[in-house]
């Protein structure tokens, strides 16, 4: 059969208009990447995401591929900017020359920071004790750049090949089996949300050279370093979207394709955060994230038994992919939400890492409640946003705490300590969720199980 040009290009556009993310150019993700999210087969599937509204009917959308249209839009829009290429990326496909330009940038980086880098690796902890309000003493700190090859993979934890052996049990503790289960699948959950949460706050470390350009220059003497921050990083994040998963699991799993890594010792006192990078923005964006694991330890299960099998299962490099995708979406919906003056008044910022703190620490299903409306952009999310803060504020000004890792934060939020949220939570995978008879009094209890005044309409 035969097609004219015409009925050709009726066809493309009609495939397009039917593609469940969304785009604003011709560039297009590894299919290995849209064909997962159609189906939801990643690891934020185990999340309670919102409904996009578009789960039937054609074009459909879920709430993953919502994210990743907009993530995607912002990766595109950065590779174009700093890049200057306008040349269609499609897949693996039309990477080939911005590969080149991410290596040639690679090698003058490392050339022009090689006899700088004690003083840039100063600069990173400085930038980011300043833009996330971390007060002077609260860790300590062992940051280096080092070279290509030098990250340490020893410690990456990699997926488990083949299903686990289930022991077979007595049926007179199934029902104790069963609940352990459930709560362990939460935790798992929590964790995956947390992870990708943290990813996309360290994301914007990438580019946050851009908020020291002078300091930078007057270390380096160079005029043109910067440019190459902007083509490395960008075309680097652009790697995430063209390369399928096994490709990428390959290069993020080699020492010569690891840009960084992080550890974080909680049994110093201060904390100690340890970091290594090939360059100045991957060490922002590692110091960043050690800083956010360090919140994240408050959100860990005491269990010590069960906080192994979660990060056994959810701390793998494997799934740090996915984070590196999607969370940077999340965590920008997460800020859109906070209250303005807490990310744009400097003595208002610490602020922030006492709200990310209380939210750590909720316990699993109400941390997935409180994200999921969080998350979905709506007016809830925001009002329980900013009554949580000022309900940190007050706690902070009543009890006249001045350091926040000095701090006890069981109490910063009323009645956080009360398990019984209601269960409105749905889609979650192996976990029995209870449903009252009373409909429409979710939000309700929402607010109520979480210490809240509702707010009146």
């Amino acid at each position: 059969m035969e097609f004219s040009k015409k009925k050709l290009l009726s066809l493309i556009e009609s495939n397009v208009n039917e593609m469940a993310m969304d785009y604003d150019s011709p560039d297009r993700p590894h299919s290995d990447i849209t064909g997962k999210l159609a189906s939801g087969d990643t690891p934020l599937q185990k999340v309670p995401l919102p409904k996009t509204g578009r789960e039937e009917g054609q074009p459909s959308q879920n709430f993953q591929e919502l994210l990743a249209s907009e993530r995607y839009r912002q990766v595109v829009s950065k590779v174009r900017q700093y890049t200057g290429q306008n040349t269609p990326m499609n897949a693996d496909r039309g990477i080939g020359p911005l590969t080149q330009m991410m290596m040639s940038a690679h090698n003058r980086i490392v050339q022009t920071e090689r006899a700088h880098r004690e003083q840039l690796e100063q600069l990173a902890i400085e930038l980011v004790m300043k833009e996330m309000g971390i007060p002077e003493g609260s860790f300590q700190w062992d940051v280096k750049i080092v070279g290509v090859g030098e990250i340490n993979t020893d410690n990456f934890n990699r997926e488990q090949q083949g299903e686990p052996q289930i022991p077979q049990v007595n049926i007179e503790v199934e029902e104790d089996l069963m609940t352990d289960l459930e709560q362990l699948n939460l935790e798992k959950a929590k964790r995956r949300l947390m992870n990708a949460m943290i990813q996309g706050a360290s994301k914007k470390g990438h580019y946050m050279y851009h908020l020291v350009p002078e300091k930078i220059e007057e270390i380096t003497g160079s005029q043109t370093l910067l440019n190459d921050y902007g083509i490395l990083m960008s075309v680097n994040d652009s790697l995430y979207w063209q390369l399928g998963d096994e490709m990428m699991q390959m290069m993020m799993g080699s020492p010569s394709g690891h840009g960084g890594n992080e550890e974080v010792d909680t049994q110093t006192d201060p904390p100690t955060i340890k970091v290594r990078a090939v360059n100045f923005p991957i060490c922002v964006h590692e110091c960043i994230k050690g800083v956010m694991e360090i919140f994240a330890v408050h959100g860990q299960p005491e269990d010590e038994e069960l906080n192994q099998a979660v990060s056994d299962s959810e701390d793998t490099l494997e799934k740090e992919m996915w984070d590196l995708r999607l969370g940077p979406s999340i965590w920008d919906r997460i800020r859109q939400q906070m209250p303005e003056d807490i990310l744009t008044d400097e003595s208002k910022v610490e602020i922030q890492n006492y709200l990310l703190m209380a939210i750590f620490q909720l316990p699993a299903k109400k941390f997935l409640v409180l994200c999921k409306e969080v998350i979905s952009g709506g007016d809830n999310g925001k009002r329980l946003l900013s009554e949580l803060t000022n309900n940190i504020v007050k706690k902070l000004n009543d009890e006249e705490i001045d350091n926040l890792f000095n701090s006890d934060l069981d109490e910063l939020t009323d009645g956080t300590d009360n398990d019984e949220l209601k269960d409105f939570i749905s889609g979650i995978p192996g976990i029995s969720l209870s449903n009252d008879d009373d409909e429409g009094d979710d939000d309700d209890d929402l607010f109520r199980e979480l210490g809240l005044d509702r707010p009146t309409k």
